[in-house]
């Protein structure tokens, strides 16, 4: 029942967000029988990682078309993967039959304050070594924020490096003003 439900794209729990917890079993024993009833088919693993309330949900929807739920806060708990279809004349093109869009709940979150850093940095090295490609999601010009993220980042990296796997990430950064984002730069640049 749950492969007949992800096929259709409903999405489906991948990590659990209050224990931090991945049901392996029952994901590969999912998977398998994804396969089963799909064939042979070529898989894209996209996941995407932000801050809390930094849109990272929002984002997926609106690039994909998906419903992954959105408020303020922390609404996505742990990892939740939805499987879409590409379109059958771009898949010669991208390589692939499927993409399986990974998303995932907030880090530096305030409510897991006395084990967020823990708890972020498995997350944080479990989708990056799950995904072909993570999206760093960026939201506005607060330095600390994106110096929270970078560390947390480039340490799952590193542990991907160390077991010699090689994933990409492509950083995506909302909700920079024009006018701010260009005396930034220039300052960046001065220094």
């Amino acid at each position: 029942m749950a492969a007949d439900l992800m096929i259709s794209g409903v999405p489906i729990e991948l990590m659990d967000g209050d224990a931090s917890y991945v049901p392996l079993k029952w994901v590969g024993a999912l998977f398998d029988k994804v396969s089963e009833k799909l064939g042979n088919k070529r898989l894209f693993v996209l996941c995407i990682l932000g801050l809390q309330s930094s849109g990272k949900s929002t984002l997926l929807n609106a690039l994909f078309g998906l419903q992954f739920t959105v408020s303020a806060g922390r609404c996505t708990r742990g990892a939740y993967m939805q499987l879409l279809k590409v379109e059958d004349t771009f898949t010669e093109e991208l390589g692939f039959d499927f993409v399986l869009v990974v998303d995932t709940e907030g880090l530096r979150a305030p409510q897991l304050s006395n084990k967020s850093k823990n708890c972020d940095n498995e997350l944080a090295t479990f989708v990056i070594g799950l995904g072909n490609l993570t999206l760093i999601n960026i939201f506005g010009e607060n330095p600390s924020e994106m110096q929270d993220i970078l560390q947390i980042v480039v340490q799952a990296f590193m542990r991907m490096k160390q077991v010699k796997i090689s994933p990409s990430c492509l950083f995506v950064h909302q909700n920079v003003g024009e006018v701010t984002a260009k005396d930034q730069t220039m300052e960046g640049r001065r220094q």
